[in-house]
């Protein structure tokens, strides 16, 4: 058998091979190609067999990548990467009938800009399927770097990233509300710290929003509600638990409808952004290159 021939077979074999690196079992890989165990069995085994190196270690257990294994994981994964992406861009040429949109997001970043895009993406781009995973910014951003997603829009402040493309979308401005059971005590507004006499509601740490708050002001008590998302900030604020930190989009309509009402801040906190945010160093896909397009002509034009 020629080289040529044996590294045209071993690629057919790759596919099978990252996907049981992926599982850890050689029947999780099977089930999720949809061929039987000894198919993937006999695939690793010829693939071992033809580099001569030992690629899995078996136990009860399942499987594990060998040194060599992990080393050559590493590269046909990029590899097959690159191919995924490089029949994204003939599927874009093709009008972007089909492909996949991996997209990062937190609750605020996706509720009150990224929906309005991915909505209208969809509606052009009817095939190709979205995938947005929601998470704070600072597993966003982890994501981003790894190759899980294409791309993410996350809430500032972030620090520069060598080999990421980061580009401002929009301003929020982060208040203070309470009912009126609080809110009636400060009419002229009040300090943080004058707010600290009362129970606090805020995100939880690990969130761009709480880092941003404590930096803002530093001498800030730690809440005595720390929740995970800013509707559970909300439903507590709105039954007195005490006075909530949030996004003012967020509680929009709650102060229009009159169940919470702003503490005006003394003084007032820094506006901060969402940003848009891209890997330099790794082509985008074809969906998510449409999708980035869409939002930096937007931001763009004001």
């Amino acid at each position: 058998m020629s080289e040529r021939n044996s590294a045209g077979e071993r690629f057919s074999l790759y596919p099978v091979f990252c996907e049981a690196a992926r599982c850890g079992s050689i029947s999780g890989a099977a089930k999720r190609l949809y061929v039987s165990q000894p198919a993937v069995s006999n695939a690793v085994a010829q693939l071992e067999a033809s580099l001569g190196v030992k690629l899995f270690n078996r136990s009860s257990r399942g499987i594990t990548l060998t040194e060599e294994g992990q080393v050559l994981y590493e590269h046909v994964c990029r590899s097959l990467e690159q191919l995924e992406r490089g029949e994204d861009k003939l599927r874009a040429m093709n009008g972007l009938e089909g492909g996949v949109l991996r997209v990062g997001a937190s609750d605020m970043t996706l509720k009150f800009f990224l929906l309005d895009y991915i909505e209208r993406f969809k509606q052009s781009y009817p095939l190709v399927r979205i995938t947005v995973t929601n998470a704070p910014t600072p597993r966003s951003l982890r994501s981003l770097r790894e190759g899980i997603i294409d791309f993410a829009v996350v809430s500032g402040p972030i620090e520069p990233e060598s080999g990421v493309a980061c580009l401002r979308v929009r301003d929020v401005r982060d208040i203070a509300v309470a009912t009126e059971r609080y809110a009636a005590l400060y009419p002229n507004g009040a300090t943080p710290a004058e707010l600290c006499r009362h129970p606090l509601i805020m995100l939880e740490e690990g969130t761009s929003t709480r880092s941003y708050l404590d930096s803002c002001m530093p001498g800030l008590k730690k809440p005595d509600i720390e929740l995970a998302t800013s509707d559970l900030i909300l439903d507590f604020a709105r039954r007195s638990f005490g006075i909530a930190y949030i996004v003012e989009d967020f509680a929009r309509w709650d102060i229009e409808s009159g169940a919470l009402r702003e503490i005006p801040l003394l003084p007032p906190l820094p506006l901060r952004s969402f940003y848009l945010v891209y890997r330099t160093d790794t082509p985008l896909s074809a969906a998510a290159e449409r999708l980035v397009d869409m939002i930096r002509g937007v931001s763009r034009g004001g």
